[in-house]
């Protein structure tokens, strides 16, 4: 029997576990076991190709019966098949097999009509003894498109072909043939980018691609009855994402379901399996049963985009011999800001962090901007630090390579660096700590996620600024942490106020007075009793009465020309 990849992915999609080999869809199929005399059997079904694209003219089908306590085939079947699609019979044909292993390679051609040919088993000897080869060779204008295909399969006859079973034991089984669309839709640089989805249930209709939201959607068939759910395990779609296309480049990815939002572990990022990104939404039968409760037509529509949320990347190198993760401080990476990355190597098949050496190079077209050579701690994780370029904006590729001294052990991550936002301000803001050392900044180890009220900063009126304090090392509050924070204007302070953090985070009340508007150092320091600190300017404005608004306003609406002069004086 055939036995594709498809088994590591079934379970990786029924538990939502990582497990590092993808298959190609859920292209087989394990029956119930039966009764035959007085030992159970039981009926699997799979699919295969080389890849997941249903142009490939050939595809092999295997059927075969076996016990289910010896595995072990049973011998002289007779297997009844009827293959259809939407209602119509593709062929219908009886097949025999000394050893219960039936595989079909299905051909698929432009002549008019459907051929079946079994290698040594056209003779009326054939028809007597059983087929002795496995395959039957069956062409014609069939299985030239993705999607779900209904087999009727009717066992006659088990372990001896005299012996025929009344009734016959009948099987319905669908089974997903994958399919791969592509799609181009232009990116924020004006640039075509090439979208594939894999479809491993049906044919996707209605793609569409919403640059405002960054957002792909598509639909295809689907019957939400309980019959049909009851025998879906998973729905499972893959959308192919090009490295080069910077705009839809995440560490983690929001998916949905005819609106519903899907559990986190239903979307994975897979950077191992092919050259582009693969990310893979996996339905399964508990998640189709809540979305169908509240009722819906025949479609089942997606929505995938880049989630506002952060976390690690995981990858393997090329040789399958270490995983490596991967998470950096911002992220999304920023032009012109520092960048800390963190990652850890573990060796398979021991599954154990490795203290082995690397080179990290960070790569934007082609150019190096970065390469370091280094050796992992296997304490905890390794942590390099760089400023990203001014100059460097959209797709850029991390790069890992000679892994452990091998020049097999490669592994890339696709990243994205934005373009630093305009001075309209968004909260929180990330402040990153450091400590002043013989006239010059060393990095620290913590970060500071900082907002205030109101954003814009006015005299004689009460403003709020909260706080989180973070272990950057892990992401997560630094939770009974002391602190100063400090208001200085041209040196002078004019606010101290200690504090300390019960859960990572804290905030500060103070009013500026009248007199007081104009630029300002925020600075919160001795952070956790050390020397490092944070600082950010802001400012502080004049409160501007209604009256003066009005003014303001007949101005913009009679005299144009002083408009266009504010606006350029205020740009």
């Amino acid at each position: 029997m055939k036995t594709p990849l498809i088994f590591a992915f079934l379970l990786f999609s029924l538990s939502y576990a990582f497990v590092p080999v993808f298959g190609h869809g859920l292209g087989s199929e394990t029956l119930s076991p039966v009764l035959i005399g007085n030992r159970n059997v039981t009926l699997a079904i799979s699919e295969s190709q080389l890849s997941p694209d249903s142009s490939q003219s050939s595809k092999i089908v295997a059927i075969t019966m076996y016990e289910t306590n010896t595995k072990k085939p049973v011998p002289n079947v007779t297997f009844h098949v009827i293959a259809s699609r939407q209602g119509q019979v593709l062929f219908d044909h009886t097949f025999q097999r000394n050893n219960g292993d039936l595989d079909l390679d299905i051909i698929t051609t432009n002549q008019e009509k459907v051929e079946i040919k079994e290698e040594g088993g056209a003779s009326w000897i054939g028809q007597i003894v059983g087929s002795p080869s496995n395959f039957a060779i069956i062409t014609g204008p069939i299985f030239g498109s993705g999607g779900l295909y209904n087999f009727k399969i009717e066992v006659l006859t088990a372990d001896s072909y005299t012996n025929k079973l009344a009734p016959p034991i009948a099987y319905d089984v669908g089974l997903s043939i994958p399919d791969t669309v592509s799609y181009t839709v232009t990116d924020s640089n004006n640039s075509d980018q090439t979208i594939g989805i894999v479809t491993y249930y049906d044919q996707v209709s209605n793609f569409a691609y919403v640059p405002q939201n960054k957002t792909i959607a598509f639909e295809m068939p689907f019957d939400w009855s309980e019959k049909n759910i009851s025998q879906v395990s998973v729905v499972h779609e893959e959308i192919r994402i090009p490295k080069s296309f910077g705009d839809f480049l995440s560490s983690k990815y929001t998916g949905s379901v005819n609106g519903f939002k899907l559990p986190d572990g239903a979307v994975v990022i897979d950077d191992y399996s092919m050259p582009d990104r693969l990310v893979h939404i996996i339905v399964n039968r508990n998640d189709l049963s809540r979305i169908k409760s509240t009722g819906f037509d025949h479609t089942i529509k997606f929505a995938l985009s880049p989630s506002l949320e952060t976390t690690s990347l995981y990858t393997y190198t090329k040789n399958a011999q270490y995983g490596i993760t991967l998470k950096h401080v911002p992220d999304p990476l920023i032009a012109g800001v520092d960048a800390t990355f963190l990652f850890e190597i573990r060796e398979f098949p021991k599954n154990k962090t490795a203290s082995v050496p690397y080179n990290f190079t960070i790569l934007y077209n082609t150019k190096e901007i970065l390469k370091q050579s280094g050796t992992t701690d296997q304490s905890s994780y390794t942590k390099i630090q760089t400023k990203m370029p001014n100059d460097v904006t959209g797709p850029i590729t991390l790069r890992f390579d000679n892994v452990g001294g091998s020049s097999y052990a490669t592994a890339d991550f696709p990243l994205s660096v934005n373009i630093p936002k305009k001075p309209t301000q968004t909260f929180p803001i990330s402040l990153f700590s450091f400590s002043n050392q013989n006239g010059s900044k060393a990095t620290g180890k913590y970060q500071v996620d900082l907002t205030w009220f109101p954003t814009n900063l006015q005299i004689d009126e009460s403003s709020e600024f909260v706080f989180t304090i973070k272990d950057i090392s892990t992401g997560e509050a630094a939770a009974n942490t002391s602190y100063e924070f400090i208001i200085l204007q041209n040196g002078d302070e004019i606010l101290r106020k200690p504090g300390f953090t019960s859960s990572g985070g804290d905030y500060v009340d103070y009013s500026f007075a009248s007199g007081q508007e104009g630029s300002y150092l925020l600075r919160i320091e001795k952070i956790a009793g050390s020397d490092q600190l944070v600082e950010i300017p802001i400012t502080v404005t004049p409160e501007f009465p209604a009256s003066y608004m009005a003014v303001f306003a007949l101005m913009a609406c009679s005299i144009p020309i002083i408009t266009r002069m504010k606006s350029d004086l205020f740009a």
